[in-house]
Formats: C-alpha cells, structure tokens, sequence
C-alpha cells in the first residue's frame, strides 16, 4: 500500500512540475508576445508622427496662401503675421475676380487647353507605349533614351523654336498651339509611365482575344486598358497636372489675354512697383481647387497606379469576354489558361 502511495505521489509530483514548466513557458511566451507588440505599437507611433511632420511641413504653404487670401492689404504685412485672419474677408476674390483682370475667361481657357492636352496625350500615348512594350529590338531602347532626353529638355530652351514653328504656320494666339505645345511635354512622360503597365499584361490574354475575333485596336480598347485603367487614369491625372500648371509656353504662344491661361494671368496681379499677395493668392487658391478636386475624386485610382500597377489585381471583365467565356472562338487551352490564371473569382 505504501508503495503505491509513494508511486501516485511521484506521479503527481512529476505532473505538477510538468504544469509548473508549461505555465512558466506560456508566461514567457507571453511576455515576449507583449514586448513584440509594445515595440510594434511605438515603432507605428513614431511612424504616424514622422507622417504628421512631414505633412505638416509640405502642407503650411498651402494654408499660408489660403490664409492670406482672407487677410486685408494692410494685415497681410503685420509684423509679426498672424497665423489666423484676424478679420476675415472676401474683398480679395472680388477684387481678383473682377473684368479688370479677365480671371473667368482665363479660368475656361485653362480648363480647355488641359482637357485638350489630356486627351491628345492619351490618344497618342496609349497606342505608343503598347507598340515600345511590344516590341523586342534596339530601338525600344532607343526610343526610351530619346523619351527620356526630351524630358530633360527645360521648356525655356524650346519655347522659342516652337514659336517660330507656330508663327510660320499662323497659329500663334491659337488655343491649338498652346495644346500642342503642351503635348510636348506630356507626351514623352506618359508612353515611358505606360509602357510597363503594357508590358506586363499576359500576351495570352490578348491571343485569346483576337482568336475571339477582336482586332489589335479592339483588343486594346476592350480588353487591356479596362484591366490597367489604374495606370491610365493616373497618368492622365498628371498630364493634367502638369497643363493646368504649365507658363512657360502659355507666356511665349498666347499675347492676347483674352486667350491666355490662369497662369499666365497669375501673373497680371504681380505690379511693376507693388503687389496685392491677398489678391494674388485669392486667385492661386482658385488654381489650385481643381487639382485638390482632381486628385481627391481620383484618389483610389491614383494610388493603385502607382502602387501596384499592371502586377496587382488583374482581373478581366465580363463584357470584354463574354463570348470567350462561351467557348465559341476560344482554344480549350487558351480559354482554360486565361481565365483560370485571370479570373478565378467569376
């Protein structure tokens, strides 16, 4: 009896060390879990705070512009400035927004030499950068040094040949001019942000879509810019961008001011002796609302395009491949390929 009393203690006193051990390790375990997770969680606090200062700083100038264009011409050369409008008002939008400055018509000249710049740049860039992706030689990389040297190009230097180019051909004072000189600069930039999206799409995709019967353009139009419209709509963005904001050639091609851009009337503001800044800036915070428009609507796009690209989500869409999907033109192999590799979701 005694021995089997001392066995049932042993055993007992084994498990209970066992136990002892497993709770001493689940505490470590869990110790280190909370220490990992305390370090994480100040490693995200320093990050978000790194994040606020920076946006702070990039972000002041802005709110000094809008600051200012509430501000008196007498408050805005207070000394110290004040951080906040003391008396706020709106006599510098009247004021700049007046016919002695021809700031509507300027405001529709903008909007109408970028939207034209936007959709030139993308009709020539989209089929250019498809055909340099494509294209397996020496001059694809040609063509990409020569892109990428007329980048580098400052529109000071070329401003004055395309003025005589566009004085020969009488379209100088033409809103087609400023377009196309425009064009200029957008264009190289585009096909070179364009040409990986292209280039990374999966050519059986577009095998499989002119065994469908689609053309080169159609499979373009149909199927590869819906799968990379990210890519597409975020270099339109920025081609809109950089016309909205463009001076240089406005101020060379356009005299007439009833045909020049907001820029270049930013620039009527500035006088000979003395300058407004509250009015000057009441007009540089209308300048900039369409692109905080732009880019606030366009957000999610934007930052899938620069991302991700042609490499996240590809994904086909229906309409594009609705006869696909039925078999009628498609190889097994190629029907079986594209959409189990595309479109295991439909």
């Amino acid at each position: 009896m005694s021995v089997e009393t001392s066995e049932v203690q042993g055993v007992a006193s084994e498990s209970a060390t066992k136990d002892g051990k497993r709770a001493e390790a689940s505490e470590t375990r869990t110790f280190a879990k909370t220490k990992h997770e305390k370090h994480e969680g100040r490693v995200r606090i320093a990050k978000s705070a790194a994040a606020w200062v920076m946006a702070i700083f990039y972000l002041f100038p802005v709110y000094w512009m809008v600051c200012t264009a509430f501000k008196t011409q007498k408050e805005t050369f207070v000394q110290p400035p004040h951080l906040i409008p003391q008396n706020p008002t709106l006599d510098s939008f009247r004021v700049a927004f007046s016919d002695n400055f021809g700031i509507w018509k300027a405001l529709g000249n903008s909007a109408i030499i970028a939207a034209g710049c936007l959709v030139l740049t993308l009709l020539f860039a989209i089929p250019a950068a498809y055909a340099i992706a494509r294209m397996r030689s020496a001059v694809t990389t040609g063509m990409l040094i020569l892109l990428s040297v007329v980048q580098l190009l400052p529109a000071i230097a070329i401003s004055i040949p395309m003025f005589v180019l566009f004085r020969q051909a009488g379209m100088v004072n033409t809103l087609p001019s400023i377009i196309l000189a425009d064009v200029t600069g957008t264009l190289p930039f585009a096909i070179i942000m364009l040409r990986p999206f292209f280039k990374q799409f999966p050519k059986e995709v577009e095998e499989a879509a002119r065994l469908d019967g689609l053309g080169i353009i159609g499979t373009i139009v149909r199927v590869v810019i819906p799968t990379i419209r990210p890519g597409v709509i975020m270099i339109g963005s920025f081609s809109f961008l950089m016309t909205w904001g463009e001076f240089t050639f406005a101020l060379t091609l356009l005299t007439k001011a009833d045909l020049q851009p907001l820029t270049v009337a930013l620039n009527r503001l500035i006088g000979q002796y003395a300058t407004n800044w509250n009015d000057l800036m009441a007009v540089a915070t209308v300048i900039a609302i369409p692109v905080l428009i732009l880019f606030i609507a366009l957000q999610r796009y934007i930052v899938a395009g620069l991302a991700g690209g042609a490499t996240k989500g590809v994904r086909t869409r229906r309409r594009g491949y609705s006869a696909a999907r039925s078999g009628r033109a498609l190889p097994t192999s190629l029907s079986h390929s594209c959409f189990s590799s595309l479109t295991p979701g439909l």
